[in-house]
């Protein structure tokens, strides 16, 4: 083996390394779901249907009862919310991993642009991922609590 192929050997090996290990971060379920909510707080519909599987199904536990959920209509919902709410932010907590999938217990912080008022919801999420993009998801939030947080409910 030549010089220059001993001294080109141990960096190629250090690409392919670093080339893995960046694969798996964006493979990482817990990175998938933060950068779901993070995109759902910034409001960026083409971010959060990046996330989402070609055959997305959202099945979200709502007032009315579980609204079914495709990717271009969540991608429509997320500008909706983004219209809706400003100073954003999402927490995710209690990250639990099996097996392609991820529950989590998140809640979102925001005003309301219409009442000008703060108001928070929780919600419990089930995330079935299909490598680092998302498949299936189950949810459900207090959205009784957010809307009489609100003012837009009986209660406030």
């Amino acid at each position: 083996m030549s010089r220059a192929a001993r001294l080109v050997a141990p960096v190629a090996a250090l690409g392919a390394l670093a080339l893995a290990v960046r694969r798996r971060r964006r493979r990482d379920p817990e990175r998938v779901v933060r950068s779901y909510y993070d995109a759902w707080a910034d409001g960026d519909p083409d971010a959060v249907r990046g996330l989402l599987d070609d055959d997305y199904e959202g099945h979200v536990h709502t007032l009315a009862g579980v609204e079914e959920r495709g990717r271009d209509e969540l991608g429509r919902l997320v500008a909706s919310h983004a219209d809706a709410f400003d100073r954003v932010e999402y927490e995710v907590h209690d990250l639990l991993r099996d097996d392609g999938r991820v529950a989590a217990r998140v809640t979102m912080r925001a005003r309301h642009r219409e009442t000008g008022r703060d108001g928070e919801i929780g919600g419990l999420v089930l995330l079935r991922l299909d490598g680092a993009r998302i498949a299936e998801e189950w949810s459900s939030w207090d959205y009784l609590g957010l809307a009489q947080q609100l003012g837009l409910a009986r209660g406030s």
